[in-house]
């Protein structure tokens, strides 16, 4: 059984006050698309990211799978395919893992069990709650991505596409300020403005519905979206699968909570179907 690591710093570490809050974040409006293959969500603190996140899940609550695919980022540089085998506990519960797709994975040599790598990296963590909030009872797959060339991406593609998942990319947009060691000149007369014109262009370049473009576009220019990889390999994976269209459905930076415009993260969430 894996704990959590990161319950009482990215989101409350017990079950009544997790539940309160997602109550509140779910409380957004939103479209629903039961078709849907696949999303894009953030993985920041809740109180940073979790209205888009949250609007993103709702968007998706009507979907039948319930088996999914977590494609996480690397932040802590182990730079290797990284998957576990355990169950993982939340507040909210137990979440079953996928065992008979990970050993599948593993078997295959495209995915390496590391429950250390596991243990440190947030970005799949973060998304179980919502899962559990709007799923009673589902398996979910988690893989770490490092950065890969495009060559990889595309092996990982046909491994990893099935019809019986549901895939998730985690990965928040543009990070900005000298903690991310991203300043760029263009930037200095208006900060917030910047992040949020960049990252319309990175999201307008992710609706063409074209992943190496989006990957040669994010490499290209040094940008720092840190799931970059794990929206190319789904943009790649639910295009085989048969998707057509990409729907933007919600945007906002740390700003509308931290009011800090020396440091800036933009989270957006989007849906394939």
């Amino acid at each position: 059984m894996r704990i959590p690591s990161f319950a009482g710093t990215f989101y409350p570490d017990t079950k009544k006050e997790l539940l309160s809050e997602l109550n509140l974040l779910f409380r957004e409006k939103t479209e629903y698309y039961n078709n849907a293959l696949g999303i894009i969500v953030p993985h920041a603190g809740y109180v940073y990211s979790g209205k888009v996140a949250a609007k993103t899940y709702k968007a998706i609550s009507g979907i039948s799978k319930r088996r999914f695919v977590i494609l996480g980022v690397d932040h802590s540089g182990f730079n290797i395919v990284a998957t576990s085998k355990l169950d993982w506990l939340t507040p909210l519960g137990i979440t079953k893992n996928d065992k008979e797709f990970v050993n599948k994975l593993i078997k295959e040599n495209s995915v390496i069990r590391n429950e250390t790598a596991m243990m440190e990296e947030h970005s799949i963590e973060v998304q179980l709650p919502f899962l559990q909030y709007i799923f009673k009872d589902f398996k979910f797959a988690p893989i770490q991505l490092p950065v890969l060339s495009y060559k990889k991406i595309l092996e990982l593609r046909d491994i990893l596409i099935s019809e019986d998942h549901f895939f998730i990319a985690s990965s928040d947009f543009t990070h900005y300020g000298i903690n991310y060691q991203f300043v760029p000149r263009e930037s200095f007369q208006n900060p917030l403005d910047y992040v949020k014109k960049l990252d319309e262009e990175i999201i307008k370049i992710i609706l063409e519905f074209d992943g190496k473009k989006f990957y040669d576009f994010i490499v290209q220019k040094n940008l720092t979206v840190c799931g970059f990889i794990p929206i190319a390999l789904l943009l790649e994976i639910t295009k085989k699968l048969g998707g057509k269209k990409i729907k933007k459905i919600c945007y906002d930076t740390s700003f509308s909570s931290s009011g800090d415009i020396s440091n800036i993260v933009g989270y957006s969430g989007l849906i394939i179907y």
